[in-house]
């Protein structure tokens, strides 16, 4: 049987003839008046159709977007069988696309990859390090003009072990770009505190720590030792230890 679907597309929508044949032997008014009636149920199936898809997508938001995906791969499907079929040539997309939107598409692309957060364990890799140095370094705005100033001026400003300076000794730097570095040292602590993601509770997990700080703490000292350590936990926690 052909689905919904397929009707749609042979149909068309928005007032297409409908694929139905109007009976034999109607007057001029009698065939008009039968395709507004089929017009009238096709609107009313679309509808239906529509209506049902929007409460999938409120319901199951996800096997939604997935069956959309599947109904579009099949439409492209279709659309290249038909023209394999009449012997077109498939178009390349990229002859149809302007100088204007390949831009667009390109600074978009860069925006996404520049702000694209790291995952996981690449926090810690040098490249997320690194962008994260850049970021504090745009906010600071460091004077380097006065820095290679300074570096001239002063023999010791790199010192060594050997070096007889200290103390106050040597570059001071503004009390201005002090108080700039600190408000910005300031400013990431309040972001860190004010940071929280929702993680999920076991209510029938133990309750070994004081404060969640602790807790953070506890997980950590359990990922790294937890295998070394599960003997023993678990004879302390039946009274059996030695």
């Amino acid at each position: 049987p052909e689905s919904k679907s397929g009707k749609m597309e042979k149909s068309g929508v928005g007032g297409a003839s409908s694929s139905s044949a109007a009976p034999a032997g109607m007057s001029a008014k009698q065939q008009k008046l039968f395709e507004l009636r089929m017009r009238m149920n096709e609107g009313r199936k679309l509808n239906h159709m529509e209506v049902a898809a929007e409460k999938r997508r409120a319901t199951d938001p996800e096997g939604e977007a997935k069956r959309q995906r599947e109904l579009a791969d099949q439409r492209i499907e279709k659309r290249k069988r038909d023209a394999e079929e009449d012997g077109e040539e498939k178009p390349d997309r990229r002859l149809q696309v302007t100088l204007e939107q390949a831009e667009a598409m390109e600074k978009k692309k860069e925006k996404k990859e520049k702000g694209k957060a790291a995952f996981g364990w690449d926090i810690f890799n040098q490249d997320s390090l690194y962008k994260a140095h850049k970021k504090r370094l745009a906010n600071l705005k460091p004077d380097l003009e006065a820095y290679e100033a300074a570096k001239k001026n002063d023999t010791e400003f790199y010192r060594d072990a050997n070096s007889l300076a200290h103390g106050g000794e040597g570059y001071q730097p503004p009390t201005e770009k002090v108080e700039v570095m600190v408000d910005d040292i300031l400013e990431r602590a309040e972001k860190r505190n004010k940071f929280s993601r929702r993680r999920p509770e076991l209510v029938e997990a133990d309750v070994d720590y004081i404060n969640d700080r602790n807790k953070h703490y506890n997980k950590k000292i359990e990922r790294a030792f937890g295998e070394y350590t599960k003997l023993i936990k678990e004879n302390l926690e039946r009274g059996t230890a030695i």
